[in-house]
């Protein structure tokens, strides 16, 4: 008879271990390394996000925001979808992880043992690439309003680099990061950028695509916490004379009237380069999107002549593109999906580089496919009454872009790569200045 309640107890006791066993998550031990890893590059003092989430009472004061938004899928910003390519720099909370964030704000967020927190991750101050060979800086601010819609504004670098010198690396430094989002860098050859730097009386001019070509590898694009890194061994970047730097700011109104200055640094080499980048530009400029219409689509494609590595991709689109996808289809028929975005977010644009550069055979077709939704229920559409949207430069209008780049695996090879892209460039570049003109036309009549 005295055994039951000896059971009793001994279940009891095992019962009350389980339940220590599985405490619930802290802000210390779960969820601060989470955030360290994902958030914090740019939720810190200075930087662009509109609040901190260096510490423990930071993150509680938003937490019920932050389990919101992650499992909205809002934050962190990583567009692509899992799965389809390997990318540096990837930002990404697994289903379990937002879990456990919800579970921990509905626990109350305690903030647990302080011995668990780990050490906070630490930022350069400085060029993080030592002091750069030559160093521009804006001659002059440009202001941003209080409140408006985001700029996306063109500024000229005339460059010039010394005899027997080539570009290794490229490092941008904002001077206010709470206002840029990001910063695109591009080469204009042909001298237009500088006919129209300043025409409208302030520096730079608008554009939303990017006034030249964009620098190979990670060199052409800035994001909040993105840190730079010089082209791999073997790789550099020739710099024609009359060619000028062409800086893209994509800059949001902070609610006070702010300005910034940019610096950009250029690293050299005396090391000329054994192979070079070739951009492979996807477009389609057909685009005459209905009012509407919910899924608009775009495509483009080119048969790559010649063996190459895929070093990383660069998509574009404006405020009604809502999926983009880069396969490639090889010579048997196979096919790989190279990235694939399926919730684009026009305020998050990004270049993709590859963690191992992807090889492709000879003639295998390269095919870009982009939706885009014109309808009202699309929260980004600009216009509350949805209107006919064509192809342009302006945000207002739509594009559909993706820049491969590439380089041909046999350096001998490059030369017809770079023809076949440069007859295809120049044919699209002749179709975009008869879009131009027409548009322009129609304004003034």
């Amino acid at each position: 008879m005295k055994s039951v309640p000896i059971v009793f107890a001994v279940i009891a006791t095992s019962s009350c271990v389980t339940l220590s066993a599985e405490e619930g998550p802290t802000y210390c031990r779960d969820i601060a390394p989470l955030l360290n890893n994902n958030c914090v590059t740019c939720h810190r003092p200075g930087e662009v996000a509109p609040f901190s989430l260096r510490t423990y009472n930071d993150v509680r004061k938003h937490g019920r925001l932050i389990a919101a938004i992650v499992q909205a899928k809002i934050m962190p910003p990583w567009r692509p979808v899992a799965g389809y390519g390997e990318f540096l720099g990837e930002r990404r909370l697994t289903e379990e992880q937002v879990a456990l964030i919800k579970k921990w704000v509905q626990a109350g967020m305690p903030e647990g043992d302080r011995k668990e927190l780990p050490e906070p991750p630490k930022f350069s101050s400085g060029w993080h690439l030592g002091n750069p060979d030559i160093v521009f800086t804006m001659p002059e601010p440009y202001h941003l309003p209080a409140e408006g819609a985001d700029v996306l504004r063109n500024f000229v670098i005339p460059l010039k680099l010394p005899e027997g010198k080539y570009i290794r690396a490229v490092e941008y430094r904002p001077s206010n990061r709470r206002i840029v989002h990001h910063a695109v860098l591009g080469m204009d050859r042909t001298g237009s950028g500088r006919t129209r730097d300043g025409a409208d009386g302030l520096p730079g001019f608008p554009q939303a695509s990017l006034a030249g070509v964009i620098l190979p590898g990670n060199l052409g694009i800035w994001t909040p916490g993105w840190e730079p890194v010089p082209l791999p061994d073997g790789f550099a970047l020739p710099w024609p004379k009359g060619t000028d730097l062409i800086l893209q700011l994509h800059l949001s109104p902070s609610g006070k009237p702010e300005s910034e200055q940019s610096a950009v640094g250029i690293y050299l080499t005396d090391q000329p380069p054994s192979n070079f980048v070739v951009d492979i530009y996807m477009e389609d400029l057909r685009i005459d999107i209905p009012p509407g219409e919910k899924a608009y689509r775009t495509r483009d494609s080119v048969t790559l002549p010649v063996e190459v590595d895929v070093v990383g991709l660069y998509p574009h689109m404006h405020r009604l593109g809502k999926e983009v996808k880069v396969t490639a289809r090889f010579p048997d028929g196979t096919e790989r999906v190279l990235l694939w975005i399926n919730d684009w977010n026009f305020n998050w644009q990004m270049y993709y580089q590859n963690v191992k550069p992807v090889r492709l055979p000879p003639y295998t077709e390269l095919v870009m496919e982009s939706v885009h939704d014109n309808s009202a229920e699309n929260p980004n559409n600009p216009s509350v009454i949805p209107q006919r949207v064509e192809w342009g430069d302006q945000t207002h209008n739509e594009m559909s872009v993706v820049i491969a780049q590439v380089v041909p695996v046999n350096k001998s090879e490059g030369s017809m790569l770079w023809t076949m892209e440069s007859e295809r460039e120049s044919e699209k570049g002749r179709e975009r200045e008869k879009k131009r003109e027409r548009a322009a036309n129609q304004r003034q009549g």
